[in-house]
């Protein structure tokens, strides 16, 4: 049951950020702050080996203090608390509490720059978090359906490749949360299927097809979803969300036996 509840509480996919269109735009011109940013990023990308997390939070902290309200600063923070808030083995309360610190933190980064992507998609992630925090039904119930969607289609509308496929993910994720009678198999199953157009490696969309073939009955195509997301070998495109998500898999293919 418990390796059950970690694959239905995994939230979104988070990776390191693609190169993207918002991407491109120049960097802060602080000499202190770009190193501490470059610092953060190169941490980030291995942020499952020990201490770098560690290391990724200090940084940011210290180009915190250089720069509150920049926007390279709050959104990578915004990742940052995702990241940790999409930890399966986090309680319920801790999720919820770092998940709406990064919704806060990805909505003061698109105040700071509404034209680029991460502000808005690691709000919508962390709201993703959130919700399943304190449960679907009750996330419903403060309004967060609309404004879930709302983010997620700014983003979407910026540069729907982000990450990867990441935001087809959170759509078909997100259909596939919602209670019944506004559960969506049909339409999440698409938005995933498109993840995997987009990253044919996409570890992730395929424990979430897994989870969507064994809910409506199709164990086969479940088990083979979750074989082929075992077998990847990490590195493709984000290797400790990579390994995050065989983990999901793992769980889930364990269940199953």
């Amino acid at each position: 049951m418990r390796s059950r509840l970690v694959l239905l509480g995994a939230a979104l996919l988070l990776a390191a950020p693609a190169r993207s269109r918002s991407a491109e735009a120049p960097g802060p011109s602080n000499p202190e702050l770009s190193s501490l940013l470059a610092s953060a990023d190169a941490a980030y990308a291995v942020r499952d080996q020990p201490g770098k997390l560690q290391q990724v939070e200090a940084d940011l902290a210290a180009a915190d203090k250089l720069a509150p309200d920049d926007y390279g600063v709050l959104w990578r923070l915004a990742r940052l608390d995702f990241w940790r808030s999409d930890d399966p083995a986090l309680p319920d309360e801790e999720k919820s509490r770092i998940g709406k610190r990064a919704w806060e933190l990805g909505d003061r980064a698109t105040a700071a720059n509404p034209r680029r992507v991460e502000g808005w998609f690691f709000a919508a992630a962390g709201m993703g978090n959130y919700s399943l925090g304190i449960g679907v039904i009750h996330a419903l119930a403060q309004g967060i359906e609309g404004k879930f969607k709302d983010r997620l289609s700014e983003a979407e509308k910026i540069d729907p490749g982000f990450m990867h496929g990441a935001i087809e993910n959170a759509w078909g994720r997100f259909y596939f949360k919602l209670p019944w009678p506004k559960y969506d198999g049909a339409r999440s199953e698409r938005h995933l299927r498109k993840a995997l157009q987009m990253n044919p490696h996409n570890v992730r969309a395929r424990v979430y097809l897994a989870e969507l073939y064994e809910k409506a009955g199709h164990p086969q195509e479940a088990r083979k979803l979750l074989e082929t997301a075992i077998a990847e070998q990490p590195g493709n495109y984000d290797a400790p969300e990579e390994r995050r998500s065989q983990a999901l898999a793992r769980a889930a293919l364990a269940q199953m036996k």
